[in-house]
């Protein structure tokens, strides 16, 4: 009974398989969901404290106990399970969990042994030796010692996980390769020479010839590698070998291997390759998915107990294009000498692809790539096991052994920036990032590249890090991967139209690259529009769909999902994310279901807050079990921003406290940023209090330590609103200007339009008139080019203000009819409560009564609507001034000094005084006593913050 299975009701868990059925089909977990599960099965019938949970599951801490709270959802769900009807697992108040289900303990069979395995292998590639591959290997393996495992940098280096805009910080200094890095290097080169004797690869030779020279860029799917023993403690070679042989076939830059969150997707439905490779329909499914011109696959099995457990490998080189199969090597030797199999391997498998003999100095970094110790490679292949089953957290486990064993081993660090940024631990991640640059010396050129660009994105210094993927394409030109990485960093820097010119040179490419779901996906992360973005996202969905690649349909799936959402099909949002949650499903990409699963929650979040609320769950549940705190604050923002559509303030601030708090554990600065920028504009609504002012420069100091320029100006546009709002004109006018330059700094054409139209408001309020229009028609032209019904309907009121303020009402009712067909059609209805009331105004003024009552009426309606207390002013003002116009003079005065003191006690002085210019207006016109005194205190206070066009209404003179 040393590896038992376990039995329940309808399901059977086995450990050592890491598997569990229910009625004999599988049932998907997370790995540390599926960890939970074991421990509380192997303690049936007892009490397991939340500690002891907590410390076997995460002995290095770094959670919470929502961790384990999910945890126990997500396997209660999958078992039937709930609080009311706990079949299988029972809560212990104040202590744990108890598995209460009868549990059968299985023996295991006995499993085949290790001889009998390898034997029928080893046939397809024992029965013949060439001694011209054996002899490039032995020259290849002798001209530099260690060339084991290369942990490809250029796969996933980024350490950012999202697709957002983020000063610049001087880079280490790259560090002396360590003495003792190098004795190891030196002392393998012997062993080696050594080994060769007695561990060596045979292949058979086959009819079809070798390629004489591949083109550049050709690509090479290198697919997962069996492990024959399936047993746990023998994983970390299949992905240590996939990452090793991917750098060794990448010397000289002829060849590049596709990334392998597109092989694994593309592989997964296939028949598991024979030792020969792929059968050849499976071969043609996987050119057709992946456009690869060769394959390589193979299979391991470990056998032997002690020290030195022995390993045989075979692996299958096929041409995906002519369906021939070039070579088969195999091998067997001692899992201690897996750097000196690489050696060999790769060089064999460079003379199949007809590729020339990699020099001296090239294998002399390659063999800088290797780990120095196998246990150092054991770590890191468990470590990519982890970070390919979306279990970061485990993934940083291992990594963090890994350089504490070895604590000058670049590559380690950066795949431990990969694992803390996953986690959205930001500083942490560019810690682990700079101490891979600063152990970078001796790597490859693309290694060190791909390294410092991974620095500069988490310091977002986005200028070096697009100078760095420029040289990167330029390097490799024929590689499509690092033309996708130029798109991504580009967009990220806030480049679109730089993004759209490389893409167009990508699209320019030699191959399959056009009929690539992965171009369509770039050109709806470019888009501005969302019918454009609906427009690619649905080809990528379509080409995904044609070459069977799930993974690429799910993520197109859910981009097509949100664009629809954006454009009000709501229906066809909703089933396009639901189908992209299934892909997610399928492919087992937990990451993926949570992310769907937030997005349906926007969708639903304006007309069905229960089911948002539900997919907030769902997604907050998935993000918490793979550790994904970054995942965590995004739901609380989210449901932050349904809650203040909903009218719920209170709400609206806990959601955001939550995410603000998450962000500052993991030290995300720009993440603190918005949240600081969105609890302010909460603040903002209530009061223009030192408290918001405080968040906004606090949010702006945090941009700038971030280098998150984009955002940066963004809080400098809102913090500008503020400022105007307590009636600080000239500091408004200042920080604005902030704003536009920066949006201009970086190219970002929808930031600088917005801010531009916010320093036209400011303009106007300061008096400038002709800056105004001229503002107000600049607004107007870009959101024509970008759609913007927004900002056009601001354009169209603040034009309407100006002829208003000037009596020009034909010009303001037609400004106003305007803005009320965009604010309807975008269903705006604080834009269009304005515009109505407005209107009703204008339509009195004309004598246009019937227009002067049904827009009074409307302008009622929407109010009525509107839950943000800055929102309704205008409309409040407006409809106060109708009142006294229709007789109603003791209603509307009441109702304006009602307005004054409310503007007061918030510390809005900009509404203040326009709710004392109504009321002057009709005090005087009721040649009321205290008309006086109230343009003699008005015209003071206005003066006094110069509000310039507060001044000109009153003296009747607005064109001055």
């Amino acid at each position: 009974m040393e590896k038992p299975v376990y039995r329940f009701g309808e399901f059977e868990l086995d450990p050592d398989e890491r598997r569990l059925l229910a009625h004999g089909e599988p049932v998907a977990l997370t790995p540390k969901v599926f960890d939970t599960l074991v421990l509380l099965v192997e303690r049936a019938g007892h009490a397991v404290s939340k500690d002891e949970l907590m410390h076997a599951l995460w002995p290095r801490g770094f959670v919470d106990e929502s961790n384990l709270t999910k945890h126990v959802w997500l396997i209660r769900k999958a078992l039937g399970d709930s609080e009311h009807d706990a079949r299988c697992i029972e809560t212990v108040p104040k202590r744990g969990y108890r598995f209460v289900a009868p549990v059968q303990r299985m023996a295991r069979e006995n499993p085949v042994a290790p001889d009998a395995i390898a034997a029928p292998i080893a046939a397809a590639g024992e029965d013949a030796v060439s001694a011209r591959a054996g002899t490039a290997a032995l020259s290849e393996g002798a001209a530099i010692a260690a060339s084991a495992v290369d942990m490809r940098i250029d796969r996933n280096a980024t350490a950012d996980t999202e697709r957002s805009p983020q000063s610049t910080v001087p880079q280490p200094a790259a560090a002396a390769l360590p003495r003792k890095r190098r004795t190891w290097i030196g002392a393998a080169a012997a062993a080696i020479v050594v080994a060769t004797g007695l561990s060596v690869w045979r292949f058979a030779s086959h009819e079809t010839p070798a390629p004489a020279a591949n083109p550049p860029g050709s690509a090479i799917a290198i697919v997962a590698f069996n492990n024959l023993s399936q047993n746990a403690k023998d994983a970390w070679l299949g992905p240590a070998l996939g990452e090793m042989l991917a750098t060794e076939i990448a010397t000289g830059g002829r060849m590049h291997a596709l990334p392998d969150e597109l092989v694994r997707p593309a592989r997964e439905d296939l028949a598991a390759p024979l030792a020969g490779g792929y059968a050849a329909q499976s071969l043609a499914t996987l050119r057709r998915r992946l456009g690869t011109d060769y394959v390589l696959s193979g299979s391991y099995l470990v056998s032997g107990s002690g020290d030195q457990p022995l390993l045989r490998l075979d692996l299958a080189l096929q041409d995906a294009r002519s369906g021939a199969t070039i070579t088969n090597l195999a091998h067997t030797g001692a899992v201690a000498d897996l750097p000196a199999l690489i050696v060999q391997a790769g060089a064999a498998l460079r003379e199949q692809l007809g590729m020339r003999s990699a020099s001296s100095s090239e294998l002399l970094e390659v063999a800088a790539a290797q780990p120095p110790t196998a246990e150092v490679a054991r770590r890191i292949g468990f470590a990519l096991d982890a970070l390919h089953r979306d279990d970061p957290a485990r993934a940083r486990d291992e990594l963090l052994d890994a350089v504490a064993q070895a604590p000058g081993y670049a590559p380690a660090y950066s795949y431990l920036a990969q694992a803390w940024s996953a986690l959205g631990y930001k500083a942490k991640a560019l810690a682990a990032a700079e101490q891979a640059a600063a152990h970078a010396q001796g790597l490859p050129e693309e290694q060190r590249l791909q390294i410092d660009a991974q620095v500069q994105k988490a310091q977002h210094d986005w200028s070096k890090a697009i100078e760095t993927a420029r040289a990167l394409v330029k390097l490799r030109p024929r590689n499509p991967e690092y033309r996708f990485q130029l798109v991504s960093t580009l967009l990220a820097a806030g480049k679109p139209d730089a993004a759209q010119d490389a893409l167009t040179m990508l699209m320019k490419l030699p191959g399959p690259i056009g009929n690539d779901p992965r171009v369509e996906l770039e050109q709806a992360w470019v888009a501005r529009e969302d019918k454009q973005v609906a427009a690619h996202a649905e080809r990528a969905l379509q080409q995904a769909r044609q070459r069977e690649e799930t993974g690429l349909a799910a993520e197109a799936g859910t981009l097509l999902g949100v664009a629809r959402w954006h454009l009000g099909d709501l229906g066809g949002a909703e089933a396009a994310l639901k189908q992209a949650r299934a892909d997610y499903t399928r492919i087992g990409n937990p990451h993926g279901e949570a992310w769907a699963d937030q997005n349906l929650g926007n969708t639903y979040s304006g007309s069905n807050p229960a089911g948002a609320r539900e997919a907030y769950q769902r997604a907050l549940a998935g993000y918490q079990a793979i550790g994904d705190r970054n995942g965590e604050a995004a739901i609380y923002s989210d449901l932050g921003i349904m809650l203040w559509s909903a009218g719920d303030h209170d709400g609206t601030e806990t959601a955001l406290r939550k995410s603000l708090a998450i962000r500052r554990d993991t030290a995300d600065l720009a993440g603190q940023a918005w949240n600081l920028t969105g609890l302010a504009t909460v603040e903002l609504d209530t009061a223009a209090s030192d408290e918001a002012a405080n968040d906004y420069r606090e949010a702006i100091t945090l941009d700038e330590q971030a280098g998150e320029r984009s955002h940066r100006a963004f809080a400098l546009t809102q913090y500008s609103d503020l400022q105007r709002l307590r009636g600080d004109l000239a500091a408004a006018a200042a920080t604005c200007a902030q704003a536009l330059a920066g949006y201009r700094e970086i190219g970002n054409t929808d930031g600088t339009a917005t801010a531009d139209f916010q320093c036209s408001q400011i303009a106007l309020d300061r008096g400038d008139v002709d800056a105004a229009r001229a503002g107000a028609e600049r607004a107007r032209v870009a959101a024509t080019s970008f759609k913007d019904s927004m900002l056009s309907g601001n354009a169209d009121l603040l034009s309407a203000q100006i002829a208003i303020g000037q009596r020009d009402w034909r010009s303001a009712i037609a400004y106003l009819q305007s803005a009320i067909r965009t604010c309807a059609a975008a269903e705006l209805t604080s834009g269009e409560a304005v515009a109505q009331s407005l209107l009703a105004i204008s339509g009195a003024r004309v004598g246009r009564d019937v227009e002067r009552d049904r827009a009074a009426a409307r302008a009622r309606e929407l109010r009525s609507r509107i839950t943000e207390h800055q929102e309704v002013f205008a409309v409040d003002i407006t409809l106060a001034q109708l009142r006294g116009a229709s007789g109603q003079a003791d209603g509307a005065i009441a109702a304006l000094r009602g307005l004054v003191a409310e503007a007061d006690k918030r510390n809005w002085l900009a509404w203040s005084l326009e709710s004392r210019l109504a009321l002057l207006q009709l005090l005087e016109r009721r040649r009321d006593l205290s008309a006086a005194r109230a343009r003699d205190q008005l015209a003071k206070d206005a003066s006094a913050h110069g509000f310039g066009w507060i001044l000109a209404r009153m003296r009747g003179d607005p064109r001055s």
